[in-house]
């Protein structure tokens, strides 16, 4: 063990110093305690930054199927990407999502057919009417 050590000092100390400098042994720690969604939230916020938490507690089969549109009004990517169904048919849009939404959303015109099924904060989820 000794001649090992002694032969590899320098890997072993460059090691040493990239995990301690990049606190890599911390990373690996709030990697597997945290579950997956809770990670996804931090990453992409609630009902803040992408709006990642508030589209995941209020989606189900039934808004996934209906292909349903995410609106941003912050300069921030949409994650349609994350729930999106490849073979859904592209229609005029059923539910949508506003994340970061500072006002009420039937001031616009392109809303006014909608209705607020769910409101958290400047999170709406809208369905339009029959």
């Amino acid at each position: 063990m000794k001649k090992f050590i002694k032969n590899n000092f320098y890997y072993i100390l460059i090691l040493v110093f990239v995990t301690v400098n990049f606190n890599t042994l911390e990373k690996v720690y709030i990697l597997f305690s945290n579950d997956y969604d809770k990670r996804l939230i931090s990453v992409y916020g609630y009902c803040e930054k992408e709006g990642y938490g508030f589209i995941k507690n209020n989606i189900n089969k039934k808004i996934i199927a209906s292909n349903f549109y995410i609106e941003n009004k912050e300069d921030y990517p949409s994650i349609k990407g994350i729930f999106f169904r490849l073979n859904n048919k592209i229609s005029n849009y059923e539910y949508i999502f506003l994340i970061n939404q500072k006002q009420i959303p039937f001031k616009e015109e392109n809303f006014k057919n909608y209705q607020i099924l769910k409101n958290e904060g400047n999170c709406y989820l809208l369905k339009k009417n029959d």
